[in-house]
């Protein structure tokens, strides 16, 4: 029987124009042009993905296209995992892609992940929710187990027989000593945790200008979606819940407290906000652990990032999220291996009092995973690698940092002063040529 061939798929022009930009080095301007469409004074208009279908779908693939053309430090197979999440905030919010002609902002506040994965399954038949879900799933189980088996190892590979952990180019034949790796690992896992950041409060009150540290938190639930939807309690990050307002949830059967795994649909997560307030620039999180002790430490660190993010969206949750479970496993692997913890609870209060935003100097930064990942244009690194050229008193481009676009002079010089407050020495910033 004769086989037909297959007409070759269609690619768009927006897709084109964006993957020749990045060819020629410009890497943003393909979404720059449009961008500057932007009018910040226009009120966002509310669209809802069921009644406004169309024009959410176009915009999911057009944010979509845009963020694959982009380069970053991981394979296009992560990628194609990892960017959904991206384009489910920047819908929630308006941000990216999603304006009108005229540069208003379009929020769809019911979008999901789901959904949105449900657009890009159109266009990508291996995106399907559930299949990013237990790929995302196999990713941490797949980490884990590789902690488990090489923990009592002198130095930790950060690649095992599938490659590299997450994808991450620069992991490719690196080799870490255990010890500062655990420990960063262990720290950045720690850090947003609610009790953890009320435990550090008490014992670092002030900021390094000597008033009182505010500091906002909360933390992810595994939650019934049924039950949350029909107590119509909006957006359960936006107020801060008591923990007798908590205890009810658990009550209801709401949130699912017990200590052990839950599958989705079923059950999903939820964050709940438990104090108002800014949380921990995780750029300074990351600085601070690269600087106190050392490079492999903040691969660590940014490793517990990845975790953290993927784990927002899995076939299976547990209350503390899975970074949570891996700072347990570890604990208890250190325990097992030399009777004392990885880090000590005045290391985590020293690490999240210096990266809290509103320490001196402020900071609106706080890169994503994703951004982390990303080569900012002007920049021939990923962030992550700038970060520790900062520490190594390497010449810095001149780039703009993060979604809230940080110039990179005024970053770097924020963490140089907040070092010195804290009596830690680090090179002051220098920066290339305009």
């Amino acid at each position: 029987m004769r086989r037909l061939k297959q007409k070759p798929k269609r690619v768009s022009g927006d897709r084109l124009e964006a993957v020749f930009d990045r060819l020629a080095g410009r890497c943003n301007d393909t979404f720059d042009r449009r961008y500057r469409r932007r009018d910040e004074s226009l009120p966002p208009k509310i669209l809802s993905v069921v009644r406004d279908r169309e024009i959410f779908r176009e915009c999911v693939r057009q944010d979509f296209t845009y963020l694959m053309a982009q380069k970053f430090a991981t394979s296009a197979l992560f990628l194609e995992n990892l960017l959904p999440q991206s384009v489910l905030g920047r819908a929630q919010n308006g941000h990216g892609w999603f304006m009108d002609g005229g540069g208003r902002p379009l929020l769809f506040i019911d979008a999901t992940f789901d959904r949105v994965c449900s657009v890009l399954e159109g266009f990508y038949p291996q995106m399907g929710h559930l299949q990013i879900r237990a790929w995302r799933s196999r990713q941490i189980e797949r980490l884990l187990e590789h902690l488990r088996k090489h923990f009592h190892d002198p130095y930790i590979s950060l690649e095992d027989d599938q490659g590299p952990l997450f994808g991450i180019d620069f992991f490719q034949g690196r080799r870490v000593l255990r010890e500062p790796f655990i420990k960063g690992l262990v720290l950045a896992g720690q850090m947003d945790d609610p009790e953890c950041r009320q435990r550090s409060l008490a014992l670092l009150p002030f900021t390094f200008g000597d008033y009182e540290l505010v500091l906002g938190y909360g933390g992810q639930e595994v939650v019934r979606p049924e039950r949350l939807a029909q107590l119509s309690l909006g957006d359960t990050g936006a107020r801060a819940f008591s923990p007798a307002e908590r205890q009810r949830l658990v009550e209801l059967e709401v949130i699912a407290a017990e200590k052990k795994n839950y599958d989705y649909p079923e059950f999903d997560q939820a964050y709940f906000r438990r104090c108002l307030g800014e949380g921990v620039c995780d750029d300074l999180a990351l600085l601070y652990v690269g600087r106190c002790y050392g490079f492999d430490a903040m691969l660590g660190a940014f490793l517990s990032d990845a975790v953290d993010t993927y784990d927002k969206f899995l076939l299976q949750c547990r209350p503390g999220g899975m970074d949570g479970y891996l700072v347990e496993q570890l604990f208890s692997l250190s325990y097992q291996s030399c009777g004392a913890p990885p880090a000590e609870e005045d290391e985590l209060a020293r690490l999240i009092n210096f990266a809290a935003k509103l320490n001196v100097p402020q900071t609106r930064l706080s890169s994503s995973h994703r951004r982390l990942l990303q080569y900012e244009s002007g920049s021939e690194l990923p962030t992550l690698l700038q970060h520790w050229n900062f520490l190594s008193g390497e010449k810095l481009p001149r780039i703009h940092l993060g979604f809230a676009r940080e110039p990179a002079e005024r970053f770097y010089q924020a963490a140089f002063l907040r070092f010195q407050a804290a009596g830690l020495a680090v090179p002051a910033p220098r920066f290339g040529r305009l």
